[in-house]
């Protein structure tokens, strides 16, 4: 059985790369440079949920959390993170090693 879920990476607020996936928010806890894998956890602490990623792609997942997905404030419309495609983080990655 397949499922689809939709994958985005953003930057926070502080500047650090996380992964959006099913309105829950993971940051990298390592990262394995020669073997393009990351290994992310909830960004709650007591959470266990964690996933790992190949070359961007999910290939381990527990996607069991101890909460509900945070919910933006009815007030705001703004998202507290900027969104980027994976061919904007490229154009980015290739501007700062280019110069």
């Amino acid at each position: 059985m397949c499922v689809y879920l939709t994958v985005e990476f953003v930057i926070s607020n502080r500047g650090r790369r996380h992964m959006r996936l099913g309105g829950f928010s993971f940051y990298a806890e390592k990262v394995f440079p020669e073997k393009s894998k990351v290994r992310w956890r909830c960004t709650r602490r007591t959470c266990r949920a964690y996933a790992h990623t190949l070359h961007d792609r999910i290939f381990a997942l527990s996607n069991v959390h101890s909460h509900e997905p945070p919910a933006l404030p009815p007030t705001s419309t703004a998202p507290s993170y900027r969104a980027f495609t994976h061919a904007a983080l490229a154009t980015q990655a290739k501007a700062v090693l280019d110069d």
